[in-house]
């Protein structure tokens, strides 16, 4: 039989227990006084490691938006219709997950950046291809109902689109690879044949959205993190923009003063000024003399683009007349001719 506490034993275990949580709750009014701020804790997926930094992808975002513009202008131009190219995303995932986004069939290219090792992938929805072909063929350019797959007479007509947007994907990539080249190496029409990378592989996939009448569509450039590392430690926001200005100004310096040259500009010389009224305006007849505000001896004002640029003398070259420019204008010659 099991023994029977006595009263005075229960109001000793009462009485301890009473100690007991008086001290636990002076302990949590002590933690509740401590100011304790945790940090932030980041999800992080060993199985996915992110290889492009966030720097590295808003620099290819500024990349492709420049594309996104400059295709939109040559796609209208090659259409014959206006079209509208909008940058959507660019972000990193593996690759497998890019293959399962991809409708089957499609246009799936496999394309090369020489000098750089290994492939990326072109991707041009059936939402947008068809409509393509029927426009470049005379149609209105209208979406197709029942996907299938391009027959080699569609390949060949779709080859000059992708040889634009190559085209113009090499004009802003060569700010970061000033050799580099894009070269289409096959098309198919599954996304599944061919594997250019592990399906774990990860990947910076750029996404673009193409309209134009009736048709939208989505643009998928596929770029594997393994074929880019040996230009990642260039591709960030400050490299980016300094191979711009260098562009701008090394580059295509020459080419600007080539266009420049002709150009015409208008260039002409003030012999002087005077001011008449109309009555005298209206009884000017031959041989009258006007008197100029101009002294002989004054040099004359010559103007290029309406703007006071040189003095000169006026002459005789041969048997037409001539200005000889004396000298260029200064800050004080303007204020006193104005």
């Amino acid at each position: 039989m099991a023994d029977i506490l006595s009263q005075d034993e229960i109001d000793a275990l009462l009485s301890t227990v009473v100690d007991d949580s008086d001290d636990a709750g002076g302990s949590s009014s002590e933690v509740e006084s401590y100011d304790f701020h945790p940090k932030k804790i980041s999800v992080y997926d060993f199985r996915r490691p992110d290889r492009v930094s966030k720097d590295q992808l808003r620099s290819i975002r500024n990349i492709h938006d420049k594309f996104a513009r400059n295709f939109s202008s040559n796609l209208s131009n090659f259409l014959r219709t206006i079209t509208d190219i909008t940058l959507v995303s660019v972000d990193q995932m593996t690759y497998g997950e890019f293959l399962m986004s991809l409708p089957d069939p499609t246009n799936f290219n496999i394309i090369s950046m020489i000098p750089l090792q290994g492939n990326a992938v072109l991707e041009i929805n059936p939402s947008l291809i068809f409509p393509i072909v029927d426009k470049l063929l005379g149609g209105q350019g209208l979406p197709l109902f029942h996907v299938r797959e391009l027959t080699h007479l569609e390949l060949n007509i779709i080859d000059g689109i992708i040889t634009l947007i190559l085209k113009d994907l090499e004009e802003v990539w060569k700010q970061i690879i000033p050799n580099v080249r894009f070269k289409k190496e096959l098309s198919e029409n599954s996304p599944h044949i061919i594997q250019i990378v592990a399906q774990n592989e990860v990947i910076v996939l750029v996404v673009f959205e193409v309209k134009f009448g009736e048709a939208t569509g989505m643009i998928n450039l596929c770029l594997p993190a393994i074929m880019l590392e040996p230009v990642l430690n260039k591709i960030s926001s400050q490299d980016w923009l300094i191979g711009a200005k260098k562009g701008r100004s090394g580059e295509y310096e020459t080419r600007i003063l080539e266009l420049l040259e002709n150009i015409s500009i208008p260039f002409k010389v003030e012999i002087g000024r005077t001011k008449l009224k109309v009555s005298e305006l209206l009884e000017l007849q031959a041989d009258d003399t006007i008197i100029l505000n101009k002294k002989s001896k004054r040099p004359l004002n010559i103007y290029v683009n309406n703007k006071h640029k040189f003095f000169g003398a006026l002459g005789v070259l041969g048997i037409r007349k001539a200005i000889k420019i004396t000298r260029s204008t200064t800050e004080q010659d303007d204020e006193r001719d104005g």
